[in-house]
């Protein structure tokens, strides 16, 4: 569905468009038809869908644009799915892609007519710390890494998404991490709100409700614990540049998503030891 969003987003918006995403759309027509690429050609000014496309391509141009410019040459996708920034980045910087063993298993499959741009990690980030596979799969612990965690949080609990920021506190000095992450209901505006309850009744009769939904406060307290500056935290339509909202398309503004990047100033282990 998050690759649907991104590839649909330069095909039915309407200019300037955050990302163009050529990748997601040949990986939607590798899955078949229907796919969920197809109901965004057909119902372009369909509120749900633009909001999916708005969020999905907002959180990836976002990220992209501070990788890019941290110059990083160590860069960790979690729970990848069918993200594609790996053929967004420089041929210097190496990837890893970390998810469930079935989730990578179906990626390679739809990609078998492409080279995948980064190295699978399978790990379980409800259970299981990440950073000793990264290691295993040829992640140098002595360089900063950029990861990116879109999409992710919110479907685990409140103890899993910590756990994550504390493993990942055990990485180089100098490292950042960007993620996305639903705000409390009392955060909400009308779209949001709105928004919120189609998305959990759909992927909440699926098994998937959102489980995590911090407050910025609280949130702040994690990543402090883990050894997590915040850089910056930003809502998601205050994140796209100048003179985007000046349109008359489907896409529209709402309050339910905040971006996070923050960045480590040093190892857990150091820190506690000093």
């Amino acid at each position: 569905m998050s690759a649907a969003a991104r590839a649909a987003h330069a095909i039915v918006d309407s200019p300037p468009h955050l990302i163009v995403d050529e990748i997601a759309r040949r990986l939607c027509e590798a899955a078949g038809s229907p796919s969920p690429l197809d109901f965004h050609l057909a119902h372009p000014g369909e509120p749900v869908l633009a909001a999916a496309r708005l969020s999905t391509a907002a959180r990836s141009a976002y990220t992209e644009r501070l990788l890019n410019a941290s110059r990083s040459r160590q860069y960790v996708v979690l729970g990848a799915g069918l993200d594609t920034s790996a053929w967004r980045v420089p041929d210097s910087c190496n990837v890893w892609h970390v998810d469930l063993p079935g989730v990578l298993a179906w990626r390679s499959s739809l990609l078998a007519d492409l080279h995948d741009r980064g190295t699978p990690v399978p790990v379980d980030l409800a259970a299981s710390d990440p950073v000793p596979e990264l290691l295993r799969a040829g992640l140098r612990p002595d360089a900063p890494v950029f990861v990116s965690w879109l999409g992710v949080s919110m479907y685990l609990d409140p103890d899993a998404v910590r756990r994550t920021f504390e493993s990942l506190g055990s990485l180089a000095p100098g490292s950042e991490l960007v993620f996305d992450h639903i705000v409390p209901p009392t955060d909400r505006d009308d779209r949001g709100a709105e928004y919120a309850r189609a998305v959990g009744a759909a992927v909440g009769a699926q098994g998937e409700p959102w489980r995590c939904t911090p407050s910025r406060t609280a949130l702040g307290d994690w990543l402090d614990t883990a050894g997590w500056s915040t850089v910056e935290s930003v809502g998601e339509s205050d994140s796209v540049p100048a003179g985007f909202w000046d349109r008359s398309d489907a896409l529209q503004p709402m309050k339910l998503v905040r971006f996070t990047h923050a960045r480590l100033s040093s190892p857990v282990g150091t820190r506690r030891n000093g």
